[in-house]
């Protein structure tokens, strides 16, 4: 029984760094069926990441944040799925895709962060979609507002294909 009820150990063994407001951003992965990512930096909260375009989950200091997904534009169905929404105490966090491969990050409304991808982030094995994504940060943050922002465009990637791009996508091999 022992065995059972001993705990898992996860070794998270690949590391990227990203540039932030306070300093760089540690990334550190998993390859593998059961993704995780951890995004930790200098006065920041330890974010947990389970990435994945459709399902993926986020826990701030090892409570998990309810993710749910937008209702923005009716006219953008694809980009209007693809909008991510978390809300972390009285702060409300929004991944709102703008193109292809850019996203805008909002906190209550007002943005924070552009993301930008790359096309590699469509791939089909492809594990993290926004391992690749950079981050433009806007003024007046504080290190919550930039580990959620990560965290966010880590799990559900920058940008959302429309229509003709997934056909396209899917024509290639690509997801």
């Amino acid at each position: 029984m022992s065995f059972l009820s001993r705990r898992r150990t996860v070794r998270l063994s690949q590391h990227r760094t990203a540039d932030s407001p306070f300093g760089p951003v540690r990334i550190s992965y998993n390859p593998g069926p059961a993704v995780i990512a951890l995004v930790q930096g200098p006065g920041m909260p330890p974010v947990t990441v389970v990435p994945g375009r459709d399902h993926g989950q986020i826990k701030v200091d090892g409570q998990v944040i309810p993710m749910r997904r937008g209702n923005g534009n009716r006219w953008a169905l694809r980009r209007r799925s693809r909008t991510r929404t978390a809300v972390v105490r009285e702060r409300t966090y929004e991944l709102r895709p703008t193109s292809l491969r850019q996203a805008r990050l909002l906190r209550n409304g007002t943005p924070i962060a552009e993301a930008h991808g790359t096309l590699r982030s469509y791939a089909s094995l492809r594990d993290i979609p926004g391992i690749d994504a950079r981050l433009t940060w806007s003024h007046g943050l504080d290190p919550t507002d930039v580990a959620i922002g990560q965290a966010m465009v880590l799990a559900f990637g920058a940008g959302a294909p429309g229509a003709l791009a997934s056909l396209a996508f899917s024509w290639l091999g690509f997801s």
